[in-house]
């Protein structure tokens, strides 16, 4: 029961993050307008180590890879107004590297959950091989860009906008594979041991480039009906840039990563969105009304392959999604003393098509459907599953239908250590219907629907000191964040449960 929260694990785990960086902003104002330079630098230090079967058995007893990030940014942009006209236009650039050096072993159990026949009978065949790598990734990005925003008249404005974005990724990865006694395993070996190792951790290398030049652009028009009632459509023609992939591709028959799942074609998006925005200055409330309705060329999903050689899920291109929907938000404060909000949104995410998904774990776990062969039904010993599934029609992971917000507070004027302020009781909640967590739907990865209530109750002065008392998922709710195929397997289904009922205080100071 993972609500227990209890562990039973043979490898120790670690989760060392050293984070930093620095930024500096500069403001100039020139002539009619505004010059901003913003230059950052970041830098992550990540010391991972995990059990990666997540079980006292000794399966995959180590899987870690430690990496180090640096990332520069520079944007220099230029805003300014010229009679009904407000403007900006900028240049933007970025620069990222990342080096990883990953292990992964397997452990004594390895060959009796792995392998069949009479080599799952001997532990040496698996225990000790490793999986180890080495890899890096340079990423860099450039961009041009401007909006203009066009008052009309006194009611309209029209605010359109347009980005030049070039991107370029360039990787390298090599795994290098050993057996137990440190012996290299190699292609081209043919003892049934060596084949069987090679089919957990097969040797691979490859050195992915992408690289391509986007246009984006977007119009908004904007109407004033009243003084409190603003309508609004936008259109957006936008991407999302393609990429590689490197830690461990699928592979064909004869154990060569295929080269092709290397790369990730960008993302073409196309969004319509229309709302209106509405005040009631009387009870001080808002209530705001959206209508979306998004596609998408080229979906960029992450899949997790069956092949026990891949050691984690890669991006693969699905061939068109869908989504629409509406959204409303609502918040009222009739008095001094009290205010209230809700948010509420139903939206529809599906895939149009993916033809050529890896299926799921309950399609999973027989042998490979080659050429003209027929899949076995579901659950048949021996069986051959289908090589991919169809899940057109199918809904996009991690969106539910439905979900809600709410809350509310009240207050009284009050005084603390001096200060004068407000005293406050609060309540927040949020409500999400089930969901599909895994990129092909499964009964096994669907997370049901859950709510959370949080409470909080405090003190804010009027300025520099707010001190309070809170509580998050009050009644103590058991849900899953998500839950997710485990790579190389068809069993194994890892998850990650929500946080408890959680009790904290915290207080602000500020000058």
């Amino acid at each position: 029961n993972a609500f227990d929260r209890r562990t039973d694990l043979d490898a120790s785990l670690n989760a060392g993050n050293i984070i930093g960086g620095a930024s500096a902003r500069v403001r100039l104002e020139v002539g009619p307008g505004t010059l901003t330079s913003v230059t950052a630098w970041r830098f992550w230090d990540w010391k991972p180590q995990n059990d990666r079967d997540f079980l006292g058995l000794s399966i995959v007893r180590r899987s870690q890879n430690p990496s180090q990030q640096d990332q520069y940014q520079q944007e220099i942009r230029f805003d300014g107004s010229s009679g009904d006209f407000d403007y900006v236009a900028g240049l933007f650039a970025f620069h990222q590297r990342i080096d990883t050096q990953g292990t992964e072993e397997q452990g004594a159990n390895a060959s009796r959950w792995t392998l069949t026949g009479a080599l799952a009978a001997n532990p040496a065949v698996l225990d000790g091989l490793v999986a180890r790598n080495t890899q890096w990734l340079t990423n860099t990005s450039a961009a041009l860009f401007g909006q203009v925003s066009w008052k009309v008249t006194e009611a309209l404005t029209l605010q359109p906008g347009l980005r030049i974005n070039y991107d370029e990724k360039e990787g390298y990865y090599l795994r290098r594979v050993f057996d137990g006694q440190g012996a290299p395993v190699l292609f081209g070996q043919t003892d049934p041991v060596k084949v069987a190792q090679r089919s957990v951790y097969a040797p691979q290398q490859s050195a992915p480039r992408f690289s391509d030049w986007n246009l984006s652009y977007d119009l908004t028009a904007s109407y004033r009906f009243t003084g409190h009632i603003l309508g609004y459509a936008t259109y957006a023609k936008a991407f999302k840039t393609g990429g590689i992939n490197q830690n461990g591709l699928p592979t064909d028959a004869a154990g060569n990563p295929i080269l092709a799942a290397g790369t990730i074609r960008p993302e073409d998006v196309n969004h319509l969105e229309a709302g209106l925005k509405t005040r009631f200055p009387g009870l001080d409330a808002i209530v705001n009304l959206a209508l979306f309705r998004t596609e998408i060329r080229d979906y960029q999903a992450t899949v997790t392959n069956g092949q026990l050689g891949v050691l984690r899920g890669y991006l693969a291109n699905a061939g068109r999604v869908r989504s629409q929907g509406a959204e409303i938000d609502a918040s009222i404060a009739p008095t001094a003393f009290f205010s209230a909000y809700v948010n509420a949104a139903w939206t529809d995410a599906r895939y149009v098509r993916f033809v050529d998904a890896p299926c799921p774990p309950e399609l999973s776990g027989g042998i490979s459907a080659a050429a003209g062969q027929a899949p076995s039904a579901p659950g048949t010993p021996g069986g051959i599953s289908p090589a991919n599934c169809d899940i057109s029609g199918s809904r996009l992971p991690g969106v539910s239908e439905w979900a809600f917000t709410y809350g509310v507070e009240t207050r009284r004027p009050a005084a603390l250590f001096g200060r004068q302020g407000e005293v406050y009781l609060g309540l927040d909640g949020s409500w999400r219907s089930d969901f599909s967590s895994n990129a092909s739907p499964s009964a096994y990865t669907n997370v049901k629907a859950y709510g959370l209530v949080g409470l909080r109750a405090g003190f804010r002065a009027e300025e520099g000191l707010e001190v309070f008392a809170w509580v998050r998922n009050a009644l103590d709710a058991e849900y899953y964040e998500f839950l997710a195929v485990g790579p190389g397997n068809t069993g194994l289904i890892a998850g990650q449960p929500g946080d408890p009922r959680t009790v904290g205080l915290t207080l602000r100071l500020s000058r």
